[in-house]
C-alpha cells in the first residue's frame, strides 16, 4: 500500500491556498509593490513587471519540471518491468537448457520439451519436428490429434528447402498457418519448430525471439543426443562387420539365458570360422580380407531376424544368438548362412 501525499487536485488547492496568503498579507504586499513603484521612479527601472515575469516563468518551471520527473518516473518502472520479464524469460530458457542438457536419448528430450515450451513460449500450440534419414518424426502430437498427417510435416520441409538466411531469421517464416523456426547446427538441417500462427500471440516479437531460442537449444541436445548414441553404438559394434563385439554379445547371452530359464523358452547359438581365411590375407592382402569380412557381416544383417545377435567372436570367428529358436531351427540358420557366405 503507497502514502500518496500529492494528488490531481493539489495545483487547485496550491491556487486557493496562495489566493488566501495574498488576501491575508494585502497590506504587506501593498507596502511591497509602493516600495517597488518608489524603486522605479527614482531609477527609471520597470521593476513590478520583471518580477510578474520572472514569478510567471518560476510557476511554468516548475509544472515543467514535475511533468518530467514523472515521466522519469514512468521510464524507470516500465524499464523495471522490463527488466523483470527478461528476468524471469532468461531464467525460463535456463531452466529449459539445463533440462535439456541432461537429456541422454530423444525420449528425455520430448518429455522436456513437453513440459518447457508451452510455458516459454506463452502459448500450446507449439509443435517440433525432427529429420531423420527416413523423414520427419514428431517431438510431440504423436497421435496426430492437433496437426493432421503431413499437415506440418509440408510445413517443415518446405521451411528447410527455403534460403538458409530467411530461416536463421529471429522473427521466424510464415508457412502453411505456423510461424517455422528452422533447428540446425552449422548448415545441417535437424528439425523445425512451429507456432500455430492462428493465434494472436504468435504475432508478438517477443514470442517469436523466444521460440526462436528454443530452437537453437533443442537443435543442439538433438545433435548431442545423437552423437551420444553414435558413441555408444561404435562402442559396442564392430565398425568393419557391423556385429557386436565380443564383450557385449557376452553381457546379452547372459541375458538372454536368463529370460530364457524364466520363460522356458528356447535358445540357440551358433558359432562359425571363414575357411581358408589366412590365405586370403597371404594371397590378396589384408585389405581383400576386411572385404571378406565385411560382405560376411553384411551377409548375417540379410538372413537374420532383428531380434538375433550378431557377434564378431574373434579375428574371422562369428557367433551368433538365437532367441526362442529351438535346435532344429538354428540348424536351418546356420545352413542357410553356410549357403550365403
Amino acid at each position: 500500500m503507497r502514502l500518496r501525499i500529492t494528488g490531481r487536485h493539489d495545483p487547485l488547492l496550491l491556487a486557493g491556498f496562495a489566493f488566501a496568503l495574498l488576501v491575508i498579507f494585502q497590506p504587506s504586499v501593498q507596502l511591497g509593490l509602493d516600495f517597488a513603484r518608489d524603486i522605479e521612479k527614482h531609477y527609471g527601472v520597470a521593476l513590478v513587471p520583471a518580477l510578474m515575469l520572472l514569478s510567471v516563468m518560476f510557476i511554468f518551471h516548475q509544472h515543467a519540471a514535475r511533468r518530467e520527473m514523472k515521466a522519469e518516473a514512468a521510464a524507470a518502472a516500465s524499464e523495471a518491468a522490463l527488466a523483470r520479464a527478461r528476468a524471469k524469460e532468461l531464467e525460463h530458457l535456463m531452466l529449459f537448457g539445463q533440462a535439456l542438457t541432461r537429456a541422454r536419448s530423444i525420449d528425455a528430450i520430448r518429455e522436456t520439451a513437453w513440459l518447457h515450451m508451452p510455458g516459454l513460449i506463452g502459448t500450446p500450440d507449439v509443435w517440433v519436428l525432427l529429420r531423420n534419414d527416413q523423414g520427419w518424426e514428431r517431438l510431440n502430437d504423436q497421435a496426430f490429434a492437433r496437426w493432421p498427417e503431413g499437415q506440418i510435416e509440408d510445413a517443415a520441409h518446405e521451411v528447410l528447402s527455403g534460403a538458409m538466411d530467411r530461416q536463421a531469421q529471429g522473427t521466424g517464416v510464415e508457412c502453411r498457418g505456423s510461424v517455422c523456426f528452422a533447428m540446425t547446427t552449422g548448415d545441417r538441417p535437424i528439425g523445425v519448430v512451429g507456432v500455430a500462427s492462428g493465434d494472436a500471440i504468435s504475432r508478438d516479437l517477443d514470442v517469436r525471439r523466444k521460440a526462436g531460442a528454443a530452437a537453437a537449444l533443442l537443435a543442439v541436445a538433438v545433435d548431442n543426443v545423437r552423437l551420444f548414441a553414435e558413441v555408444q553404438e561404435h562402442s559396442v559394434r564392430d565398425a568393419l562387420t557391423g556385429c557386436f563385439n565380443r564383450a557385449h554379445t557376452a553381457e546379452a547371452l547372459d541375458a538372454e539365458i536368463g529370460r530364457s530359464r524364466r520363460s522356458g523358452t528356447p535358445l540357440s547359438l551358433v558359432m562359425f570360422d571363414v575357411d581358408n581365411f589366412k590365405r586370403v590375407n597371404d594371397n590378396y592382402g589384408h585389405l581383400s580380407g576386411d572385404a571378406v569380412l565385411a560382405a560376411v557381416g553384411q551377409r548375417l544383417r540379410h538372413v537374420l531376424r532383428k531380434s538375433d545377435i550378431r557377434c564378431r567372436y574373434g579375428g574371422d570367428e562369428f557367433m551368433v544368438v538365437l532367441p526362442e529358436t529351438p535346435e532344429t531351427g538354428a540348424l536351418r540358420v546356420a545352413e542357410c548362412l553356410r549357403v550365403q557366405i
